[in-house]
C-alpha cells in the first residue's frame, strides 16, 4: 500500500505543477508539492538519506532542464530565475527522488539497462504530456524526442543508482516504508 500511496502522492503533485502553469496558480503547486515532501521527511525511514537524494535530483534536473531549454530542445512556462528551468520543474524532480526508493524501487533490483530502458521512453512520455497540457513549448520533431529519450535514459539509471546507495539498511527498518505524502 505505501507504494500505491507513494505513486499517487507523486501523480497528484506532477499533476498539480504542470496544470498550475496554465492556471497561473504556480505558487499553490509549489505549496502542495512542500507539504507532500514535509509528510513524506516526516514519515521516511531515512529522512537523512531522502533529502540527499532529493537534493540530487534536484542539481540533476534544474541542470538537464535549463540545458534542454538552452539548446532549444523544449521550452518551459511559468515562473523561472534567469535562464534557468521553471520552480515547478524543480518541484517535481524533489518529488521525483521521493519515488525513488519507494513507488519505483523495484528498479534498483533490476539491471540499470532496464533503467536507462524505462527513461528513454517514459522520460519523453512524461515532457510531451506536460507540453500537451500547456506547461512546455515542444515542436514534436524526431531529434527534439531523441534528446529527451537520450537524457533521461542516462538520468533514471542514475537516480536509481544513487536511490539505493543512500537507502536505509535493513537495521534502520525496510524501503518500503519510505513514501510521498506521509501516507503510510
Amino acid at each position: 500500500m505505501n507504494r500505491i500511496l507513494n505513486a499517487l502522492g507523486f501523480q497528484a503533485g506532477w499533476w498539480a505543477c504542470v496544470a498550475s502553469v496554465r492556471l497561473d496558480r504556480q505558487t499553490e503547486a509549489l505549496v502542495f508539492c512542500g507539504v507532500l515532501v514535509a509528510l513524506h521527511l516526516r514519515h521516511c525511514v531515512a529522512p537523512r538519506q531522502e533529502a540527499k537524494l532529493a537534493a540530487l535530483a534536484l542539481v540533476i534536473g534544474i541542470a538537464t532542464d535549463s540545458a534542454l531549454q538552452y539548446f532549444s530542445v523544449i521550452r518551459f512556462l511559468g515562473l523561472s530565475m534567469g535562464g534557468l528551468s521553471p520552480l515547478w520543474l524543480w518541484m517535481l524532480w524533489v518529488i521525483f527522488a521521493m519515488t525513488i526508493n519507494s513507488s519505483m524501487g523495484f528498479l534498483q533490483d533490476l539491471s540499470w539497462k532496464v533503467s536507462a530502458a524505462m527513461g528513454l521512453v517514459f522520460g519523453p512520455i512524461s515532457y510531451l504530456a506536460g507540453a500537451q497540457l500547456g506547461a512546455a513549448q515542444f515542436d514534436y520533431s524526431a531529434s527534439h524526442i531523441l534528446a529527451l529519450a537520450a537524457v533521461w535514459a542516462l538520468v533514471l539509471p542514475v537516480l536509481v543508482g544513487a536511490g539505493k546507495k543512500l537507502q536505509p539498511s535493513a537495521a534502520q527498518g525496510t524501503p518500503d516504508a519510505v513514501e510521498i505524502g506521509g501516507l503510510a
